[in-house]
């Protein structure tokens, strides 16, 4: 059996080859114009010919580096995703067994709680109380003393004084 023929083919930007055409297009329309000039013409097509296989070669060989990179970087991620899935199939089964762990916290917590219930309830005792005392001691308060006022202070007299005769 005769192996299979590939054809190959590569990615080649039309704008250089639209140039080319045009170029050839021209020389072709000119009636038999110098041989010189046409040779010219020809190397320059070739040469520019010649920089898009080049260019097409460097292109295709970053493209192969950049692709025979990929399958260890997908490894590695295939690995972290595996490695996440079995932390959080991990944490689900803790999560499930839980709270049989946390039993005796959640006792002492409700101790807590029913004990701070009863502090408050003390202190509203004691707050009505007191309220209660207040009040009593306004109805027994004695009426209000008067005030003290001194009184004006005098001048002190002096001694009145004889007319001197001479």
């Amino acid at each position: 059996m005769p192996e299979k023929e590939r054809d190959e083919f590569e990615l080649v930007p039309l704008s250089p080859l639209r140039r080319l055409e045009k170029r050839i297009d021209q020389l072709e329309s000119t009636p038999g114009g110098d041989s010189k000039d046409f040779v010219k013409e020809i190397i320059d097509i070739v040469r520019m010919n010649q920089q898009i296989v080049d260019e097409l070669a460097k292109a295709n060989d970053s493209l192969r580096i950049e692709l025979s990179k990929l399958p260890s970087r997908m490894d590695e991620l295939i690995n972290n995703m595996s490695e996440l899935i079995s932390f959080i199939k991990a944490s689900a089964t803790e999560e499930t067994s839980g709270p049989t762990n946390f039993q005796p916290l959640v006792e002492k917590f409700d101790q807590l709680i029913q004990e701070n219930k009863k502090i408050v309830e003390i202190n509203q005792g004691l707050l009505d109380s007191i309220e209660q005392l207040q009040s009593s001691l306004k109805k027994q308060a004695l009426p209000p003393r008067p005030t003290f006022q001194p009184m004006p202070m005098r001048k002190p007299m002096q001694p009145q004084q004889k007319p001197i005769m001479l």
